[in-house]
């Protein structure tokens, strides 16, 4: 049994996850770790809008690791409950830190697969990305 099964996790239909990326994170871009389906039919990292599009295609629930959520037990979540299951990990070290520090990821699999994965947010390829789409001053 997958670790995300065994542990509280919520169901996320796909429609639900591209509308969550949509509407709640529309300038942000990701990283897949660890899904070959995805990072086969996507250029890694993506803006959110084709990861949805990508996401609405495959048209499959996903599981969602819901870590501290004692009551979570595969239950179908729709776009309003899946940002509060993003989690960012917090770095004790002192001085400066890194720009992606307070990027979002989750630990998810898709329904019925042992396989599991990290979709992670990516800010600092937003921003070049930002930067680069930018017009130049001559």
């Amino acid at each position: 049994m997958a670790i995300i099964q065994a542990t509280s996790h919520y169901e996320i239909p796909a429609e639900e996850l591209a509308k969550w990326l949509e509407q709640h994170v529309a300038d942000s871009w990701w990283n897949v770790d660890g899904d070959p389906l995805l990072t086969g039919r996507l250029s890694i990292p993506c803006p959110s809008d084709e990861l949805a599009a990508e996401l609405r295609k495959i048209n499959r629930p996903l599981l969602v690791e819901a870590k501290g959520e004692s009551g979570a037990r595969g239950q179908v979540i729709d776009s309003t409950k899946i940002g509060s299951l993003a989690r960012i990990e917090k770095l004790a070290s002192p001085g400066p830190q890194a720009p992606w520090v307070e990027d979002r990821f989750f630990h998810l699999s898709w329904k019925g697969s042992s396989h599991e994965w990290f979709l992670v947010e990516d800010s600092v390829s937003a921003k070049q990305f930002l930067e680069d789409a930018a017009p130049k001053a001559n």
